[in-house]
């Protein structure tokens, strides 16, 4: 009996997806991210609508958005160990499909116990997607564009957030706020297909020696070199992480200091999402242009992106600006600082070698989700002191300076452990 060689089944199952089409198979991919996205936040302006129908305070939801995160951080971290055992075909369409049935049957909820379970699910569902998606897309695309295509794929993420924000109100008022999770729970679906056909049947491991250095996907990640390289992006993603939401939490009732009404101060948020998307794409477009001309350099443009972030954080705190200044100013701290969650996912893309990259990727989005939690928290406790508001909005030029001493720290230590994979592009980025 002839034993059937590992890297032959992972070759069948590219071959399937070229004649899928590369351009389809990241589209899919894509899409899957986009209402990722979508999912995502659409609990952020579902519950306003569903504390006035269930005649509750807006605080007691605090569980249905600590669910939330929690959910996503165990899908995170869960993503790429299931899918190095079970296949990323297996995994990545169960995550879908746990995801838009979990979000389908949300409009069933009719309590927040109910509610807090069904967004635990599915929020389960979408972390566990993201690394999937992001490492099929580059793995299609090849090791040449596979940072571009990490890019592109990420900035489904703030293309949902974007379009939840804008369909969210009119679907709402149309057909209630239970439109929002059906059509965030049937469009998944109707991707399901295509996305079984893209993936590959097995994770992508190349030989059997390969397969047995991994056999502990998280293991693999702090061996071999890639521990010091580890922790520096884990940090890096801390502290992005802890610096947007900090921000996306606060902004809103930071602004009324500014001279916002409080009817208006939702347009902070506003701001901020359409920098970050306006963000994505030029760094996207960026990385592409770089890539065709041989010389690729992420990290310099986070930097470049993170020294614009403090200097218009020091501009809004410290300077008297009009709102409309205001307002700008924020949508370009949201575009430095969401290109900072876009960027670590691309130098997990570039440097993990492919059997371990889905769980490269899913562990920095969950060490960031850490920072989700933290940096929030940091800004109710300086509120609460009785901080004033513009020192408040100062302090986040912290985490961006540390950032970028991280950023330099990561070239360093890439340097040398690039010697040891030498298909990675982190030298290079």
């Amino acid at each position: 009996m002839i034993a059937k060689d590992p890297k032959l089944s992972m070759e069948g199952g590219l071959a399937k997806t070229r004649r899928a089409g590369p351009l389809l198979a990241l589209l899919v991919c894509f899409l899957v991210i986009v209402l990722d996205g979508f999912n995502t936040t659409s609990i952020s302006f579902v519950v306003p609508k569903l504390a006035h129908e269930w005649h509750l305070a807006p605080a007691l939801f605090t569980t249905v958005f600590v669910a939330t995160n929690i959910g996503a951080a165990i899908g995170f971290m869960v993503s790429g160990p299931l899918a190095q055992r079970f296949g990323h075909r297996s995994i990545g369409v169960a995550s879908v499909v746990l995801f838009a049935g979990s979000t389908l049957l949300t409009m069933y909820a009719n309590d927040i116990a109910s509610l807090s379970v069904m967004r635990l699910a599915a929020a389960i569902g979408l972390g566990a997607a993201l690394p999937i998606a992001i490492t099929a897309a580059a793995g299609i695309i090849g090791a040449k564009h596979k940072v571009a295509a990490s890019l592109l794929i990420t900035t489904g993420m703030s293309v949902g957030a974007v379009t939840g924000g804008v369909a969210g109100g009119p679907l709402m008022s149309h057909f209630g706020w239970q439109s929002i999770f059906v059509s965030g729970g049937v469009l998944p679906f109707l991707l399901v297909p295509t996305f079984f056909r893209i993936l590959p049947a097995r994770s992508p491991v190349i030989a059997d020696a390969v397969a047995a250095r991994v056999s502990n996907p998280l293991k693999a990640l702090f061996e071999n070199g890639l521990g010091a390289y580890t922790c520096l992006l884990w940090l890096f993603s801390f502290l992005i992480f802890m610096d947007v939401y900090a921000l996306l939490f606060w902004v809103p009732t930071l602004l009324v200091d500014f001279g916002f009404s409080a009817d208006r101060a939702s347009v902070g948020m506003a701001a901020f999402s359409i920098g970050g998307l306006s963000g994505n794409i030029l760094m996207t477009g960026a990385v592409a242009m770089m890539t065709l001309a041989g010389r690729l350099k992420v990290k310099s443009a986070l930097v470049l992106g993170l020294l614009l972030v403090i200097l218009s954080i020091t501009g809004l705190s410290q300077v008297a600006v009009t709102p409309g200044i205001v307002l700008l100013l924020i949508g370009v701290i949201g575009a430095g600082l969401v290109n900072g969650i876009m960027g670590q996912t691309a130098l997990a893309v570039a440097f993990y070698p492919p059997e371990i990259r889905a769980t490269g990727v899913g562990w920095g989005h969950a060490i960031g989700r850490v920072g989700s939690f933290v940096g929030p928290a940091i800004g109710g406790g300086l509120l609460s002191l009785g901080w004033p508001v513009r020192d408040i909005v100062l302090t986040s030029v912290v985490p961006a300076g540390a950032a970028i001493l991280a950023l330099a720290a990561l070239s360093l230590v890439g340097r040398r452990a690039v010697q040891k994979f030498p298909d990675s592009a982190v030298a290079e980025n």
